[in-house]
């Protein structure tokens, strides 16, 4: 029964895939780009598309019209707080649907799955072309594969744990031809392709082979020894390589936006990088392999225009004047703003849905050399968590939006679970007090408590970042340090930049951090189990620990005890699963265990959020689901936005 459930979702999915054919003859194209072609700069139309481009016909959408810049304003890194990031790398082999629920087919026209689950063959589009021109081809992924994951220099041959080993072993890709390729796994892994709609999965068609060899040893290696000195940081073709791709431990995703010459498949590519002056700007792929229901190439939108600001008061003061078509990472206390000045500002707030598990989650890393003996102790927790003044956060920082919990599912969710949500949510400081005195019963005269391995004051350090997406780590911060002070724990808040984060997180140089709540939405938590399961790049309550699975070769990683490895180990049979049902019975137990355990401390539920958009903009649906693991607004298809005339 359970062969002929997959048989028929494959069956499903394929018949979805299916359009009705779209002649060459009808295809339309931006006039920016018609000019190009009169000028003799870029092929025709047909030759620039594939033979079955992927037709998007949004429900409620209409066919729309080109034109038009879309201003975009931030505070921060151009790729990642200004959300470029969610309106390009959520595009991978296959994509989310609008409702957040299922697969599509997206650079892959069909893919056909075995009853097992454990062998994957994708389809590509017929005549696909990266950015520049070039065809994206199954070298592509197989170099992904091949000469970057399975480099024993460049990655040490390792694939990461869950998202690409979901067994033991490695999975073995084979080129049928060039637009046909397997994925073959050594277990069954049911998740594979919906894990590949959020950000991991871009990475398969995020290596231009044709691009990326000439900094690689097996392919260049006589020419990598001029290359070397010219690229900042790069010691030798292994750093070279991390430098210039965007795809592989040590690379850094952004160099999208740096490189300009770097192909890729987004809808919108880099013309103008930052550090150029104070705007970047992002123009429209004229190889971008979607149309609209009558043959028109997508986007509609020429280019994204994004403009730098050093604070975010300043910034506000200009958007709700009217200089621009939205704002990333909005705040509760804006929300009223929006409201307000709808008129002067000309835009319309459009809610989304909350993917989350909380507003924020308190991580203490088990796994610091210094700390955490102490940080390992559930009573410490338990402590830490009774002492939080969860209504006055909401209050204060949250403007009264949420309620106190911790993070995990929400109760509308199939794997809900009360306990992990509801335990230790009191404000309470005399039970604080007589969890803190089991782990740390001596304090000094000012009444703080002390290190039992040192004698001297206990002081933890909260690394913090700058770039909060909207969620006011700071803030929460200062809070935290007053609650904690009540019970005799002294800590230091130390804020950072999101690079600096991440570097402390690669050295597992971080004792304490307050970072975002992802969990809560549907099967959201099986997608993405940061907080639940060490195997994720930021599960910082366990950082050495999602090294040694994701990093094996990184200096700082540690290898987990067996309670660690038994969670992990039942995670990756949630990721085998072939059904629905099983995933779920797996799962919760995974939750149940990290219920117990208590590894991750929250403060609110996670309220809806919204995205203020120019009035002039058409085909925005009014709502969906937000947040990191949807692509924020990725999933409502901007490519097909348009400007009214």
């Amino acid at each position: 029964m359970k062969h002929r459930a997959a048989f028929v979702f494959v069956l499903v999915m394929m018949l979805l895939a299916s359009t009705a054919p779209i002649s060459a003859q009808q295809y339309g194209e931006s006039p920016m780009l018609a000019k190009l072609v009169a000028d003799g700069k870029l092929p025709a139309v047909a030759e620039r598309l594939p033979s079955s481009p992927r037709v998007i016909k949004f429900p409620g959408s209409d066919v729309g019209t080109y034109g038009g810049d879309f201003r975009d304003p931030f505070v921060g890194d151009a790729y990642w707080a200004s959300q470029m990031v969610f309106w390009t790398a959520w595009r991978g082999l296959v994509s989310w649907n609008e409702t957040y629920t299922d697969w599509v087919p997206n650079i892959a026209e069909k893919v056909d799955v075995n009853p097992e689950a454990t062998e994957y063959t994708f389809h590509l589009r017929q005549g696909l072309k990266w950015s520049d021109g070039v065809a994206f081809t199954s070298d592509d992924v197989l170099f992904y594969f091949e000469d970057i994951l399975g480099n024993s220099e460049l990655n040490g041959g390792h694939f990461p744990d869950g998202w690409l080993k979901p067994g033991k072993d490695a999975p073995v890709v084979k080129k049928i031809d060039d637009a046909t390729f397997t994925i073959t796994f050594d277990v069954p892994y049911g998740m594979f392709l919906l894990n590949m709609c959020s950000w991991p999965g871009w990475e398969l068609s995020a290596a231009p082979k044709h691009y990326l060899q000439q900094f690689h040893v097996k392919y260049n290696p006589d020419g990598i020894k001029d290359l070397i000195p010219k690229t900042e940081g790069a010691t030798d073709w292994v750093t070279l390589f991390q430098a210039h791709s965007a795809v592989g431990t040590g690379s850094d995703a952004s160099i999208v936006s740096r490189d300009t010459a770097y192909p890729t498949m987004f809808p919108w590519i880099y013309t103008q990088p930052m550090g150029t002056g104070t705007q970047f700007i992002a123009e429209r792929n004229p190889y971008y392999y979607w149309v609209d229901a009558n043959g028109n190439q997508l986007p509609y939108i020429d280019r994204i225009v994004g403009t730098a600001y050093q604070d975010e008061q300043t910034m506000l003061v200009d958007v709700l004047a009217g200089k621009f078509d939205t704002m990333a990472n909005t705040t509760d206390k804006q929300r009223p703003l929006f409201f307000q000045n709808e008129a002067t500002s000309g835009l319309k707030v459009y809610p989304n849905k909350s993917e989350g598990g909380g507003t924020v989650s308190i991580m203490f890393n088990e796994t610091d050399p210094t700390l955490g003996k102490i940080f390992s102790q559930k009573d410490f927790r338990i402590g830490m968590s009774y002492a939080i003044n969860r209504q006055e956060v909401i209050d204060i920082v949250y403007f009264g939006q949420g309620a106190p919990r911790q993070v995990s599912p929400i109760e509308d969710s199939p794997l809900y679970n009360k306990q992990l949500s509801s335990q230790y949510i009191e404000y309470d400081v005399d039970k604080a007090n007589a969890s803190l005195d089991k782990v740390l019963p001596d304090k000094d005269a000012d009444g703080f408590r002390l290190d039992p391995a040192t004698g001297k004051r206990l002081s933890v350090v909260f690394t913090v970042q700058t770039g909060d997406y909207g969620l006011r780590f700071g803030d929460v911060a200062e809070l935290l340090k007053k609650y904690y002070a009540k019970v005799g724990v002294e800590i230091v808040i130390d804020t950072v930049s999101n690079e600096v984060w991440t570097q402390r997180v690669n050295e597992n140089g971080m004792e304490a951090t307050i970072f975002t709540g992802e969990g809560g939405y549907g099967i959201t938590s099986i997608i993405d189990p940061r907080y639940f399961v060490p195997i994720h790049g930021q599960s910082v309550w366990g950082n050495a620990w999602q090294l040694w699975y994701l990093q094996p070769n990184n200096k700082a990683a540690v290898e987990p005890p067996q309670l660690i490895k038994d969670q992990v180990a039942l995670y990756k049979q949630v990721l085998q699963a072939p059904t629905s049902e099983q995933r779920l019975k797996l799962m919760s137990q995974v939750l149940q265990t990290a219920a117990d355990e208590f590894w991750v401390i929250g403060i609110s539920s996670a309220s809806d959020a919204y995205r203020p958009l120019s009035t002039k903009l058409a085909n925005v649906p009014e709502s969906w689901v937000g947040g990191w693991n949807p692509g924020g607004p990725a999933i409502a298809q901007p490519e097909q936005w348009y400007f009214k005339g």
